[in-house]
């Protein structure tokens, strides 16, 4: 069947282009892509659709990315289709990002694509991938070691994005390029086999075949085995998630116990598509999910991994969470505050401090048996001494309420389960540098408000700008 009929009867049979719709062609001016043009030129009158060409110069190749460029805009001018050409220096993207310059390049070709779709109202972006480069991602990963989720099919269509030659092998391409008298250019560092794409390409696939010529094929079977098999525990991913992801913020977490129970292949999925929401380029290999493994079993209550894409995977006591947000950063210093309105910009705080006679307090509430709440607390106006805030140094103690000896802040704090990194954000209120009150958990024994006392100290913490205590 030619190459023409069967894209088309694709196209038709999985609705990848429906009639009136306009289609973005991402054309880098080698075969692949200029080979999809011509096809999709030819049945965009049949079907029909419109069509428009988007390239983009990654200002590796110097002269030569200028030739792409030229070349590409002058087959869409010869055609009278729109062009739209972007030109990005990838190096300099790879370099701030810390990627390699196929991702980066990769990153910066889409997010392109994706804009010029969006700006001029496409509603498809074709790509030129093609059988043959299943086969070579499938080996690459195989190779890096990913799970089924990485070893299934690139998938024919996902959002905008669709593969209209992914069930042709290029041998078929160049082809019908041949037949057709298709010109294209070609990109030298397709030669170098210092990039792993190139040297499986040229290397192990060749051995393959001569063990195997029809290894190709039978990679190609296998994927679609790989991507059913995939599917199922895709759903149970899927169950997982709705019933126990959990989102704060720009966090994702969700509970060790519940993470455990689930079967390896499972919790490799989970543990994909948790990561694929801070960030989709990250491919996820078993390597990294042995080391969340060691986190989530840890016998340390507060644990972090960095992953690459700047991805820390964090446990506090039994939560497992996944985030990009940097650690924020510990507050320190003495605030000194006095009776009215005291402004505390680093822990996002207003502190009001009032003075009362007990027994203007009574009607309205009982000081002795509702000493503090999470926000409030009252105490013994003639117990207290001068006034400061600061957050948790190492050695601090206090006396908590309803005990009769010191306690470390430290233990105070595990056994309440406080994560590490928030424990030198929470404010304490000191009196005479002896800690008074805990803000959003405990006062201090030593100046409760009891039978005996006449004047009372109100102290509330307020929230500065909508923005909760730290």
């Amino acid at each position: 069947m030619d190459l023409l009929e069967k894209t088309k009867r694709l196209i038709t049979e999985k609705l990848l282009i429906k009639p009136n719709e306009n289609v973005l062609i991402g054309v880098s001016g080698g075969i692949d892509s200029v080979v999809l043009f011509h096809i999709l030129f030819n049945l965009s009158e049949k079907i029909p659709f419109k069509i428009g060409v988007a390239h983009i110069n990654h200002l590796l190749r110097e002269k030569e990315s200028d030739r792409d460029e030229f070349f590409v805009m002058t087959l869409a001018k010869k055609h009278n289709v729109p062009f739209y050409k972007g030109r990005f220096d990838v190096k300099d993207h790879a370099k701030q990002k810390g990627l390699s310059i196929q991702h980066a390049a990769r990153e910066i070709r889409y997010k392109f694509f994706y804009d010029v779709a969006k700006t001029h109202n496409y509603d498809k972006i074709a790509i030129g991938h093609n059988l043959d480069d299943q086969v070579e991602t499938f080996l690459l990963r195989l190779i890096k070691g990913t799970g089924l989720k990485g070893l299934s099919s690139i998938p024919l269509e996902r959002e905008r994005i669709i593969r209209p030659l992914l069930y042709t092998y290029r041998s078929e391409i160049e082809a019908y390029a041949t037949a057709h008298g298709i010109e294209y250019v070609e990109d030298s560092s397709n030669r170098k086999t210092y990039y792993e794409r190139n040297f499986i390409r040229k290397h192990i696939i060749p051995i393959m075949e001569r063990l195997n010529p029809s290894f190709k094929e039978k990679i190609f079977l296998l994927l679609k085995d790989i991507t059913d098999v995939n599917k199922v525990f895709q759903k149970l991913s899927s169950d997982f998630l709705k019933e126990n992801l959990f989102s704060d913020r720009e966090d994702f977490w969700c509970e060790k116990e519940a993470l455990n129970a689930l079967d390896p292949e499972t919790r490799f999925q989970v543990l994909n598509s948790i990561i694929g929401m801070l960030e989709s380029n990250f491919i996820l290999l078993r390597e990294h999910v042995r080391q969340i493994e060691k986190i989530v079993n840890s016998n340390k209550p507060n644990v972090s991994l960095n992953l690459p894409w700047n991805i820390k995977v964090k446990r506090q006591y039994n939560r497992i969470i996944f985030t990009k947000k940097s650690p924020e950063k510990n507050i320190e210093g003495i605030f000194e505050i006095q009776e009215g309105i005291n402004f505390l910009v680093p822990f996002g705080i207003i502190i009001e401090v009032e003075r009362y006679k007990k027994m203007d307090l009574m009607p309205f509430i009982n000081p002795v048996e509702d000493r503090f709440s999470e926000n409030i607390a009252f105490f013994d106006s003639h117990k207290i001494g001068k006034l400061s805030v600061r957050s948790f140094l190492e050695g601090d103690r206090f006396m908590p309420l309803g005990m009769k000896e010191k306690v470390k802040l430290k233990d105070f704090f595990i056994s309440r389960k406080i994560p590490l990194e928030k424990r030198r954000r929470i404010p304490l209120i000191l009196s005479d540098n002896e800690i008074a009150w805990i803000i959003g958990h405990r006062i201090d024994e030593r100046f409760k408000v009891t039978d005996n006392t006449e004047w009372i100290l109100k102290v509330q913490a307020l929230p500065l700008c909508n923005e909760p205590p730290a």
